[in-house]
């Protein structure tokens, strides 16, 4: 058998678009000491509220996820959708929740994706796939990728893109030729918007989120009752929260995304009223496939209850 084609950025980049990803970075399969020690002192100090799977040092040790990972490869799926208006009775679902579970549209993207490098490769066993749910610091990874860099509201932040994007990724053992642009340096400059617009002053100082206190947190991933506090300070989510994306000034005259997977008319929509919650009680099997199954009807109820 012949030598397998030569996967360069540009190749690689090829098949990465073909399969709906927006962009692709490859870097070395290690975290940089800096991102770890950032996210070990977050851990430390507890911001990260009941999210204890945060804890999980493997996160810092691609070699733990993927034994033998030489390279990973990172890949933006851009999401962004319409702003929706607040309007009294309706709870407003976050922008990159109205379309399909985006782990499910990854999932299906990195397998064929890995099928391909095995094919160009001839080698089988060599790659490992990742999204938001693995034990991973992806968003470093992707930095140091040259994907974007960090911002204020502890983001990442893609030149092209903005904020309004998805990473996932891939472990493999190739040693593949990484993708070398220098955008780890901050970009924010004297710009506050984010920290000034978040309600509930989750963002306690610039590139420092503290999770109890962010909507997204309290809307998605807490089991507790919403603080009154938090809960009065809800403009009108019921499903996550894009404030702090929508006045950054990098997320400005950014067109729609144009992946279907990621419109209201695949998923639940852009808002949800008691009538859509009352239906859902009795046909729950409609939030199959939706980011908001995450929550479930009661916790969406309880939810738009406390708004």
């Amino acid at each position: 058998m012949g030598q397998p084609y030569p996967l360069t950025i540009e190749r690689l980049k090829e098949q990465a678009f073909q399969l709906g990803f927006d962009d692709l970075g490859v870097t070395s399969a290690t975290i940089p000491k800096a991102d770890i020690e950032s996210y070990l002192q977050w851990i430390e100090a507890g911001s990260q509220a009941e999210m204890h799977y945060m804890e999980n040092q493997m996160r810092c040790d691609p070699q733990a996820f993927f034994p033998g990972a030489r390279t990973a490869i990172l890949f933006v799926s851009y999401y962004k959708q319409e702003k929706v208006e607040f309007q009294p009775g309706r709870g407003v679902i976050a922008s990159y929740a109205r379309g399909r579970d985006y782990h499910r549209v990854h999932r299906k993207r990195l397998k064929k994706f890995i099928a391909w490098l095995e094919q160009e490769t001839g080698q089988a066993g060599i790659a490992r796939g990742f999204s938001d749910s693995a034990p991973l610091l992806e968003k470093a990874l992707a930095a140091q990728a040259g994907l974007g860099w960090f911002g204020k509201n502890t983001l990442l932040i893609h030149r092209k893109f903005g904020t309004f994007f998805l990473l996932s990724g891939i472990l493999t053992s190739l040693e593949l030729p990484a993708t070398v642009i220098n955008t780890r340096l901050a970009r924010c400059g004297s710009c506050t918007r984010c920290l000034d617009a978040c309600p509930t002053a989750a963002l306690v100082e610039p590139y420092k989120l503290e999770a109890a206190r962010c909507l997204s947190y309290q809307l998605i991933e807490s089991d507790q009752p919403i603080p009154d506090e938090i809960a009065k300070k809800n403009p009108g989510y019921i499903f996550g929260c894009d404030i702090c994306q929508d006045v950054c000034p990098h997320n400005a005259r950014k067109p729609l995304s144009l992946h279907v997977e990621f419109a209201p008319q695949s998923g639940m929509g852009e808002s949800l009223s008691r009538d859509d919650l009352i239906r859902l009680e009795q046909h729950p099997e409609e939030l199959h496939g939706s980011p908001l199954q995450r929550r479930g009807v009661d916790g969406l109820i309880k939810t738009f209850h406390s708004k």
